[in-house]
């Protein structure tokens, strides 16, 4: 079949890696992990930029936290994209997951030039900032609508962990609606001949030759869960501490 199941992918990762942790985790140490600190540029630029428009130029706290989600979005598209190449490049190729890191980095550098590391940079930024657009949009038109729910009944405007947790689980779900880019992206990054184009025009018309429509939504439901799932947690938990955080920073 042209569009494998998940269970025939699994089955295959697996058989490539020897059993299941090693399949569950290919690709994790150091690439995936390190991409755990994308987090950080997209909070920090986020923050700042909310902070920035709302103080400077006198924007409402909804329309900054929108705007700014777009902005922190965009700027982790940077950080994340030679990341996510080195990644996708040991995860295809089962000689290239035995590598030790570093020379695994290395191996993709002299085999596609230092630029390969940013192959993609163009719809991997325009992804990350539609995608922690949409997160921060619709989280935040769900915490509103809650907020005006507790306003009716007479109760606090400040909304408990598992209520910011569900307005973070529908803001991920909707962000969803990037996957194809992001399949554009992995398309962008993956191990190909040499002399292939990498180039945006380029690697949209070779998936659609090769797939047709399916190449830019396989993989949706999965990519609708782990969006979900991330945001519900770094909604819910990360208002949380960023609230105390800058309570305990003003009473210092």
């Amino acid at each position: 079949s042209d569009c494998p199941s998940y269970r025939r992918l699994h089955k295959t990762f697996v058989a490539d890696s020897g059993g299941f942790v090693g399949a569950f985790y290919r690709g994790f140490l150091p690439w995936g992990l390190g991409q755990c600190l994308k987090g950080v540029p997209v909070l920090f630029v986020q923050s700042e930029a909310m902070f920035q428009l709302r103080s400077n130029a006198g924007w409402s706290k909804g329309a900054a936290e929108k705007a700014s989600g777009f902005i922190g979005g965009a700027s982790m598209g940077l950080f994340v994209c030679p990341l996510q190449k080195i990644k996708v490049t040991v995860v295809a190729s089962p000689s290239m997951n035995a590598l030790p890191p570093f020379q695994a980095c290395m191996q993709v550098i002299r085999e596609h030039g230092i630029m390969s590391l940013y192959h993609g940079l163009l719809p991997m930024t325009l992804r990350r900032s539609l995608d922690w657009g949409i997160r921060f949009t619709v989280s935040s038109e769900v915490k509103a609508r809650i907020v005006e729910k507790r306003l009716a009944a007479g109760q606090s405007t400040d909304l408990p962990v598992h209520e910011l947790i569900g307005c973070g689980l529908v803001g991920g779900a909707f962000s969803g609606l990037t996957h194809p880019i992001d399949n554009i992206i992995t398309n962008s990054q993956k191990p190909m001949p040499p002399g292939a184009a990498t180039d945006l025009a380029s690697v949209v018309r070779r998936m659609y030759a090769e797939s047709g429509h399916h190449a830019f939504t396989r993989g949706f439901a999965i990519k609708i869960i782990d969006n979900a799932y991330h945001m519900a947690w770094m909604y819910g938990i990360g208002t949380v501490v960023y609230d105390q955080m800058r309570k305990a920073l003003s009473s210092g």
